[in-house]
């Protein structure tokens, strides 16, 4: 049964200004009426108002000018929405702790599921009890309601008349909760909602008995899908805030660490605990993030990929703790979290022998490509890769370590006839040119070609003297020419005598050896 957890704000720009201006989170509300104002059609209107404020008869949307002749003595201040919900979006963030299935949810609210995580906290209850009480401590007003469906949360969030701030509904008591409150609570826009109860449907549960065709010749379909919906009658998808992780382990703490000391071990201990997981599905991390949860409501993270599929809790623990001195603990973290995001199958490697070492991921290269991608980024590591083209230029092209692009030559084709694909630290055979199809390839070339004047006794003959650089070169050896054409076949192709190129291997009399070509055939411009 899946089950929603939804927090209501409804003074949340007022409580997030008070968050923004106090020193500490122990700091008392102010008490003086105050208001935010924003600019509608020419009017200054009250955005949101403060208990002092409501008490005195003020409402969001009333007219500034009326406010002021009310209450004369009102302080106000510019709405600042966009500033909100960024703190909205950081607070939805910050609720990851419960479940990672989070987002906000316009401009006043919350939505998680917690379904499968409620028991981690000892019962919905107590979760939404710890929620309340952490955001109490803040000074941040709000409401929670559990029920089955998205659309019945937000409704009794807002519009059930009930005594305390926690809400859960029960499996199944969603239709008798709902009919007795009113159609707005559907999510219905203004005018919907006022043309239903110019009809005499006031409440949700006279839309019970209405067919559902006459509700959509008559109100059109939305009426009708928020209400299957809310029924949990139709699905309706909940998008996370995040991508949401395959895998994920918790620590919290009986009182918040700041020592880094504290952090690392914490840390040790939660890729501990993930490890296991992973070994039992045979799998391995990709990529991790390790989120800091602060007492202020702030979240700190550390993300890092690997090369190849790792479950070393030590590899991975060292390139977390290379990276535990750009997180600020601020007055103390109380919750940590490590999330595995991607994976991927990883068999059981063979441990080492006596006199023999182990040939598994802790004695090849991809520690170090882990440690070099986590300074530098994965995309700053790269190797060369083959492709299945006779140009030079582009017989090969650099991949990022971290990406997972398919070669020309799949890797089956070339373990069906025998060889081994390269490794991230090997040069493949079809790069230098030793596959027994080419001539030897260089290693290194020049993009774009440098220029040469060469000098040669017959049109087809290697050349018996160049100068590259201001510094002439005498050919004691040479090769060619291995006469290489356009691919005609490419778009763009030009198929003129220019593009035909002879490439020839040539050593001068101090032993350097170099691969020149000549662009068209001799005679040509």
């Amino acid at each position: 049964m899946r089950r929603i957890m939804y927090l209501w704000l409804p003074r949340w720009p007022i409580d997030r200004r008070h968050l923004s201006q106090r020193k500490n989170i122990g700091a008392p509300a102010e008490e003086a009426p105050f208001a935010t104002v924003a600019d509608a059609a020419g009017r200054r209107l009250l955005a949101a108002v403060n208990p002092a404020a409501t008490a005195a008869g003020l409402a969001p949307g009333m007219p500034l000018a009326d406010a002021l002749s009310f209450l004369p003595g009102l302080a106000t201040a510019l709405a600042k929405p966009a500033e909100d919900a960024a703190a909205l979006r950081r607070l939805a963030e910050w609720c990851g702790r419960y479940s990672p299935w989070t987002a906000p949810d316009g401009a006043d609210g919350v939505r998680i599921e917690i379904t499968g995580s409620a028991h981690l906290w000892g019962g919905e209850r107590a979760l939404a009890a710890d929620l309340m009480a952490r955001l109490d401590r803040r000074g941040v007003a709000g409401r929670i309601v559990i029920a089955d469906t998205l659309g019945a949360a937000w409704g009794m969030a807002r519009f059930a008349e009930a005594s305390g701030n926690v809400l859960i509904l029960a499996p199944g008591e969603l239709r008798a909760a709902l009919a007795l409150l009113p159609v707005e609570a559907l999510r219905l826009d203004p005018i919907t909602a006022q043309g239903l109860r110019r009809v005499g449907l006031k409440w949700v549960g006279d839309l019970y008995a209405m067919p559902r065709d006459a509700l959509v010749r008559r109100f059109g379909e939305t009426v009708a899908r928020l209400l299957d919906q809310t029924l949990d009658e139709m699905p309706e998808p909940l998008s996370p805030l995040g991508e949401v992780p395959s895998r994920r382990v918790r620590l919290s703490f009986a009182e918040p660490i700041t020592e880094p000391a504290d952090l690392m071990l914490a840390t040790e201990r939660l890729t501990a605990d993930l490890v296991p997981r992973l070994a039992r599905e045979g799998t391995g991390a990709r990529r991790l993030d390790l989120a800091f949860h602060r007492v202020d409501g702030r979240v700190e993270r550390i993300r890092l990929g690997t090369a190849r599929p790792s479950r070393d809790p030590r590899h991975l623990a060292a390139l977390f703790k290379e990276r535990l001195d750009t997180i600020d603990p601020g007055l103390g973290i109380e919750d940590m979290i490590l999330a595995a995001y991607a994976v991927e199958p990883l068999p059981a490697e063979q441990i080492g022998l006596p006199g023999q070492a182990a040939r598994n991921e802790t004695s090849g290269i991809a520690p170090l490509l882990d440690r070099l991608g986590n300074r530098l980024g994965l995309d700053a590591v790269s190797r060369l890769e083959p492709r299945e083209s006779h140009i030079p230029e582009r017989a090969s092209v650099r991949v990022a370590i971290g990406e997972a692009l398919a070669s020309s030559v799949a890797p089956a084709k070339a373990e069906a006839q025998g060889q081994l694909a390269p490794g991230p630290g090997s040069l493949d055979p079809r790069l230098r040119g030793d596959d027994g199809i080419r001539p030897p390839r260089p290693i290194r070339l020049f993009d774009p070609p440098e220029p040469v004047e060469a000098f040669w006794l017959l049109p087809d003959d290697p050349p018996f003297r160049f100068m590259w650089r201001r510094r002439r070169h005498r050919v004691m050896r040479a090769d060619g020419p291995e006469r290489i054409a356009e691919e005609w076949w490419r778009p763009g192709a030009s198929g003129e005598v220019d593009a035909i190129r002879d490439y020839y291997r040539v050593e001068d009399e101090e032993g350097r050896r170099f691969w020149l070509f000549r662009a068209g055939l001799h005679g040509g411009d």
